[in-house]
């Protein structure tokens, strides 16, 4: 079957199908790294590791960087704060602390059951913030399927709980609870991120400033200086982290969630539950009992309808009419310049509904780089059939769906075919 044989039959959207696949690949190289890889690092400092991995993968990642370097002269303080947010909590912070606490379980002072049941509180932490901070609004068919991956991702990881065991007083649980805060807030920020920033960029970002901030770390503590006891397969097994777990696997998590909600995404992310639990079968020859097996299936079905009702309601917000440069009126389609910049959208194109007073209108919003050339980011709209002035009025618009990507024309002859092409979805 090919790939829109596929499309037709999950009735998902391309782009939503096509991100949801990037986000569940990403979390199978990271249960790659977790049975594998992870566990040969246990005799090293936990931040020594941590600067290591992200070093290499920022060399990597590092000339998608400097040739698009424009676009971060163009970053608003919003951006800039989700990407120090991502680099500390999700980087820095949250690594180190799940890594704390699996030593504590290792070390027999706590259970493991403490420490993965109260990091698996991550996907609640990121609904919750993409809720309140993203303002993403999903059916409620969606949280169910959600909630019901979550349960299911518990049993496939355990083959059953024990509450009972969970000592919420130790220490460890502390670290798991801020892990799980982190990684889940990570999502939530990463995707404000990727709506105004290239997923490669974004990538090469959180390795750098992670990579800079974990130095720091290692100073402090001397954990730098064991840097000798790195033995020779650990140091190729970090270059193996870079394309696989590190570098590679935020790539690919990136260039999905800038396709997905981030309340996708974080579902699309127990996916590594899945992938370690039969990965540990294949590998280790360790049997799946019943539970693990009806909640493997369970969770496969909650995928796929979570990822097919996760498309987001219509998106309302409110801006004031600005003076523009008249480029739009130009070439035959005037545009309304609006005050707004910092939208929690992708860059993109989108089929919308303008309120002016008590008339409604249809119209296409840009909002993103200008198509004649990249370096101002702005935010207009094209309200069809229309032709008052609304200079310094506040409209209302109601985003429909996204039609395309941005892109750059060559002349303003290109801009006004891609035009008429894009208005063919609001007629």
């Amino acid at each position: 079957m090919n790939y829109l044989g596929l499309k037709k039959l999950f009735k998902i959207n391309q782009r939503v199908l096509i991100g949801s696949f990037a986000v569940m690949l990403a979390a199978l190289f990271w249960s790659l790294d977790g049975v594998l890889i992870r566990p040969k690092f246990y005799i090293l400092p936990a931040g020594l590791v941590v600067f290591l991995e992200h070093f290499f993968g920022f060399i990597i990642l590092s000339p998608f960087l400097f040739l698009n370097w424009y676009k971060i002269k163009n970053l608003s303080k919003k951006s800039w704060g989700a990407i120090l947010w991502v680099c500390i909590f999700g980087g820095l912070l949250g690594t180190l602390m799940i890594t704390k606490a699996f030593f504590a379980a290792m070390d027999g002072e706590t259970t493991f059951s403490t420490v993965i049941i109260l990091q698996k509180l991550q996907p609640i932490f990121a609904l919750i913030l993409a809720r309140i901070i993203l303002k993403e609004k999903l059916s409620k068919k969606f949280y169910l399927w959600a909630f019901l991956a979550i349960i299911a991702a518990y049993f496939l990881a355990f083959g059953h709980i024990n509450i009972l065991e969970v000592n919420i007083l130790h220490n460890a649980a502390i670290f798991a609870l801020i892990a799980a805060f982190s990684f889940g807030s990570s999502t939530v920020f990463g995707k404000r991120i990727v709506n105004h920033l290239d997923f490669k960029m974004t990538s090469a970002l959180r390795f750098g400033i992670t990579s800079v901030l974990a130095l720091v770390l290692i100073l402090f503590t001397g954990d730098f200086f064991v840097i000798s006891l790195v033995t020779p397969l650990q140091w190729k097994l970090l270059i193996v982290i870079v394309f696989t777990s590190g570098a590679g696997a935020i790539f690919i998590y990136y260039f999905g969630l800038k396709r997905i909600s981030a309340s996708t995404a974080t579902i699309c992310e127990l996916f590594f539950p899945f992938s370690a639990v039969i990965l540990d079968y294949i590998l280790n020859k360790n049997v799946l009992n019943s539970v693990q097996i009806v909640s493997a299936i369970v969770l496969l079905i909650a995928f796929y309808y979570a990822v097919r009702e996760g498309k987001m309601k219509s998106k309302i917000f409110e801006a004031k009419v600005i003076q523009g440069e008249g480029r739009g009126k130009k070439i035959g389609f005037p545009t309304a310049n609006l005050d707004i910049v910092n939208l929690d959208i992708s860059h993109g194109v989108y089929s919308v509904n303008v309120f002016i007073g008590e008339d409604k209108y249809k119209g296409l919003l840009h909002f993103g780089y200008k198509e004649t050339f990249y370096g101002e980011i702005s935010a207009e709209v094209f309200i069809k059939n229309f032709d008052k002035e609304i200079y310094k009025e506040n409209v209302k618009i109601e985003i429909i769906s996204r039609i395309r990507e941005i892109k750059k024309f060559k002349d303003s002859g290109d801009l006004r075919k891609q035009i008429e092409k894009d208005l063919k979805y609001i007629n």
